[in-house]
């Protein structure tokens, strides 16, 4: 979410405090003096509290009781070289004014004020405080007793640790077991502009440069807004106060309960906004926006929510949908969870710009605009279905993460693996056509299963130990934390029953409010309820199967003997993996939901490495398919007979399997062959029943892998055989759809199966040659054409109708798309990216060359994103190639040294995938060894011969093997 942090800027360097240490030791001395008379004396007129109204100034200026101190201790290693906070004190509320300058200063710097009284409990005596302080200047320290009888205490030395971000203090008398203290510190900085932090955006709203502030401090960075004990478990309650400008408007994690003005120095008038004192939470989601957007607004079973942002989105009506879903999901949560909302209030802030998709501050959700906001024009897309997704995953943190918190870093997919798992029943709230299992099974499990066999992958859970640094924090949002996890609860929820698993999750949450846990809790608790009932039976505790799982990088692949009834569990590994280690010792504790005949079995827990399952093996007409609507985390293979005999299920009656079983089918069997653990016949074989398949989805996946840019069947030697093949099975559902286009496209608005897979089925229709899909396109792009400025073509098919009507088109043609392109901005990205990408589609190799020529000579346009759109297509990627060879002189000049590297590393990828003779790798290998400079020549020169050696290898199976099946399967009256 956030980059690495850059060091401080306010406390000297370690050579300068070497250089000064004489004067620095004479300098603390007077000060640490000044420092305790000044806060004796501060301590005594306010009788102990911190003063709201301190230090109010327009302008930024150091305390001239203000220090600037080493970074380092002059004494041993101590807590503070410890990752954690040391366990002496705990908060329990803050106090906390932030004063954020809207205005640059001299320098083009925007600065920040701030005062935090933090009130803490002293578990165990000490003399040294640990507070997080990251980027700030503290210009004063005051720490006061709460029991009236000890007063202040003097703070002897103050310094930073920059290893772990500490702001250390050092007190004369120690704090006692037992006893409440008040720690105030005045602080300034500076608003970052990264979108980490407090941070100031620049943005443009009703044609006028606009500007906001925002917040985003997960995971550490609460401590660059304000010194603090940012740690998830060190939960309080905050009551907070923001000074702004009136003309803008404050936001909080709680309602604002009061306005009040406030004069400087200058005599400005501010505004300060006070908020309500918030439920007891962790540091990383209190939240802080100011602003001048709109909003609107309703009212969800007493509770208020508000939509938030720019004023032009306000008035074209996007925020509505968000607004009419969001009340319903936090309703459908707290029903579906037995768990009530705390919050009376919860605003929606759709910011122009985030370093995140969103951010679940509770009572305060941020999101990037085209995250909540919905464009009902584009309703051809699966934009809706998105927004839907990542506004009930936000939802969903309300209870996992901000109500109960894991205790540390380590167990972060306790909140974002619930979230993830929450969102799909969220998203399918807000749209029944939202079919959850296709819809989880293309979105999240397609492609955790393919990450998950990677050398890259790893387990979903870490060791606290193991987390060193911030850094290490930042390293765990990953695809295992958010995809791996909820796919793991989910099968969790299917073997104990989502009633049983709800009924636990319940408890758990009332269990752990306004507290933290970590995952032995939450399978302790959930244990009870197991064994509370008589319903359900495991092969051993919760806790034990779910470790098998969440402690195990990678996923299993279950292989069935349906002659002997043996299932056997390894750990799957792609072609690419093979040199990675792996435990094959390890046993995952799996359970096997499975269909013989189409009839549902029992379920078979397979918990150790083979087991035989009588039931399992099959005459020779019948078929078993294991992972019943792939609730389970694991890939299957069979043997041969069965693998034919689902083959002929699928041809004969395609429909007894599932929708998200066929694509499980498909997926698998094409992941199988490429990894080489089955032939590729075997996967084409469960493509012969693709006549009679109508769901769009279940297409995207076949001509995902069949067009695979790394194994495409696409050769010039099986270009006619796969044509005939494709054609015959394609044409039934392009016809569907192109008929529903020309009737009433209407139909299919929002339809995220559909809007996913559609442009890939017309686009294939369009590339083996269908005169039906070329005439389609060709008149839709006429007519748009005709009518630019009323650019009806459904998003879903742009990019086929811009590709293929410039293709079927000339010069004309080529030239108007031209020139919208030329005339475009950025505001449709989508749209600039179809267009782009299309004028490489022509197939006249003049206009070609001619592109490449003026992109050379304008400047204004991605060189290399020019190349790499025409090495796509066959004409381009020829024209592209002599043309690069040809003007390589011209080219270089044009580009950095970066980009030139970054340039022969994509030539290598992009081309090297579709080279298909070893004189097409000689030439490119030719070309970088006299082009490219011999510093990186050769490494890539080594890459270039391993990808020549796994392309060739596989050109020679197309042209071999595979050919010769298309011509057994395929009729010489096929088109």
């Amino acid at each position: 979410m956030m980059g690495p942090k850059a060091s401080s800027g306010f406390y000297l360097s370690r050579t300068s405090a070497v250089l000064l240490a004489v004067l620095l030791t004479a300098l603390l001395l007077a000060l640490i003096v000044l420092a305790a008379l000044y806060g004796r004396t501060m301590g005594s007129e306010r009788g102990g509290q911190s003063d709201p109204e301190l230090s109010i100034s327009a302008n930024i200026t150091e305390s001239p009781f203000s220090v600037t101190f080493p970074t380092e201790p002059p004494g041993p290693p101590g807590m503070w070289d410890h990752p954690r906070l040391p366990p002496h004190l705990y908060p329990v509320h803050y106090d906390l004014e932030l004063w954020p300058r809207m205005e640059p200063d001299g320098e083009g710097k925007y600065l920040m004020s701030g005062q935090v009284t933090i009130t803490v409990r002293c578990v165990s005596d000490t003399d040294t405080i640990l507070l997080h302080c990251y980027k700030l200047n503290v210009t004063r320290v005051l720490i006061t007793s709460i029991e009236e009888s000890e007063g202040d205490i003097p703070v002897t030395k103050l310094w930073y640790s920059s290893r772990h971000q500490y702001l250390v203090l050092h007190l004369d008398t120690a704090l006692l077991q037992g006893r409440n203290y008040s720690l105030h510190l005045d602080y300034t900085g500076t608003l970052s502009d990264d979108y980490s932090g407090l941070f100031i955006s620049h943005y443009r709203d009703l044609e006028q440069d606009r500007v906001l502030v925002g917040s985003e401090l997960e995971p550490a960075s609460a401590r660059t807004v304000y010194p603090c004990f940012d740690e998830p478990a060190l939960k309080a309650t905050f009551k907070t106060r923001i000074v702004h400008n009136s003309s803008y408007v404050a936001l909080s994690n709680m309602p604002a309960i009061a306005m009040s003005e406030r004069e400087d120095e200058n005599g400005t008038k501010w505004m300060v906004t006070t908020f309500n004192t918030t439920l007891k939470m962790s540091t990383y989601i209190t939240a802080f926006v100011v602003c001048d957007f709109d909003y609107v607004n309703t009212t969800e079973r007493g509770s208020e929510i508000r939509v938030w942002a720019r004023k032009e989105v306000m008035q074209k009506g996007y925020a509505n949908f968000a607004l009419a879903i969001a009340g319903p999901m936090l309703s459908f949560m707290e029903d579906f969870l037995n768990v009530s909302y705390p919050l009376q209030k919860t605003d929606f802030v759709a910011m122009p710009e985030l370093s995140v998709g969103a951010m679940e501050n509770w009572g305060l959700i941020t999101f990037q605009e085209s995250s909540l906001m919905y464009n009902p024009d584009k309703k051809f897309t699966t934009s809706r279905a998105l927004t839907s997704l990542i506004l009930a995953h936000e939802i969903g943190h309300q209870w996992f993460g901000n109500l109960v918190t894991m205790k540390w870093w380590n167990d972060i997919w306790l909140n974002e693996g619930f979230a993830s798992y929450m969102e799909y029943a969220g998203a399918s709230l807000a749209d029944p056509n939202l079919r959850l299992n296709e819809f989880f099974m293309v979105h999240n499990l397609i492609n955790i299963f393919d990450r998950d066999a990677r050398a890259t992958a790893r387990a979903v859970s870490v060791k606290e130990d193991d987390i060193g640094h911030v850094d290490d924090i930042m390293l765990l949002f990953d695809e295992f934390t958010y995809d791996k996890a909820s796919a793991l609860l989910r099968m969790a929820s299917t073997f104990l029953t989502e009633k049983l698993f709800i009924k636990g999750i319940s408890s758990y949450l009332k269990k752990f409010s306004f507290s933290n846990a970590d995952q032995d809790d939450l399978w302790d608790h959930m244990q009870m309820f197991i064994d509370d009932q008589d319903e359900v039976h495991l092969p051993t505790s919760l806790k034990k199967i779910m470790d098998s799982w969440t402690w195990k990088r990678g996923i299993p692949l279950v292989t069935v003997n349906t002659s002997t009834g043996t299932l056997t569990q390894d750990q799957f590994k792609t072609a690419s993996a093979d040199n990675t280690t792996s435990d094959n010792n390890h046993t995952w504790i799996i359970p096997i939901y499975w269909m013989k005949n189409g009839v549902q079995q029992p379920t078979v827990w397979l918990d150790t490495k083979t087991k035989t399952v009588p039931e399992m093996t099959t005459m020779d007409n019948e078929w078993i398919i294991l992972n019943i609507n792939v609730t389970g985390y694991y890939r299957i293979t069979y043997d041969e007979k069965n693998w034919n005999n689902l083959a002929k299920t699928l041809e004969e009656k395609p429909q007894v399997l599932s929708v998200v079983n066929r694509i499980q089918l498909i997926d698998d069997v094409f992941t199988l062959a490429n990894s080489g653990y089955l032939e590729y016949e075997t996967a084409l074989s469960l493509t012969r029943y693709l006549e009679q398949e109508m769901e769009v989805i279940v297409w995207y996946i076949v001509l995902k892998h069949m067009n695979s840019y790394k194994k495409s069947l696409v050769t010039y030697h099986s270009f006619p055989h796969l044509k005939k093949y494709i054609l015959k099975r394609i044409t039934p559902i392009f016809q569907h759809y192109a008929s529903v286009l020309q009737r009433n496209f209407d139909e299919t608005a929002d339809d995220f199966f559909v809007h996913t897979g559609i442009d890939l089925i017309f686009k294939t229709a369009c590339s083996f040659g269908l005169q039906d899909c070329l005439s389609l396109a060709s008149d839709i792009f006429t007519k748009w054409m005709a009518n630019t400025s009323n650019n009806e073509i459904p998003q879903s098919i742009k990019g086929t109708v811009y590709c293929y009507g410039i293709a079927v088109g000339g010069e004309k043609e080529w030239d108007h798309a031209w020139n919208v392109y030329n005339k475009s901005d950025l505001s449709d990205i989508w749209d600039y990216s179809y267009l782009k990408h299309s004028l490489s589609c022509t197939k006249e190799p003049w206009l070609l060359y001619r592109y490449l020529d003026i992109v050379i000579l304008d400047g204004a346009h991605s060189l290399m994103d020019t190349f790499m759109d025409m090495f796509k297509n066959d004409i381009g990627r020829h024209i592209a190639w002599e043309f690069l060879k040809e003007n390589w002189h011209r080219l270089k000049n044009e580009m950095s040294a970066d980009e030139t590297e970054i340039f022969f590393e994509r030539l290598v990828t992009d081309l090297g995938w579709k080279a298909t003779t070893e004189l097409q790798f000689q030439e490119m290998q030719l070309f970088i060894t006299t082009a490219m400079d011999e510093s990186s020549r050769e490494s890539e020169v080594q890459r270039l011969e391993r990808r020549k050696k796994t392309r060739l290898e596989w050109v020679n199976i197309v042209n071999t093997k595979i050919i010769d099946w298309l011509q057994k399967n395929t009729l010489a009256s096929d088109l």
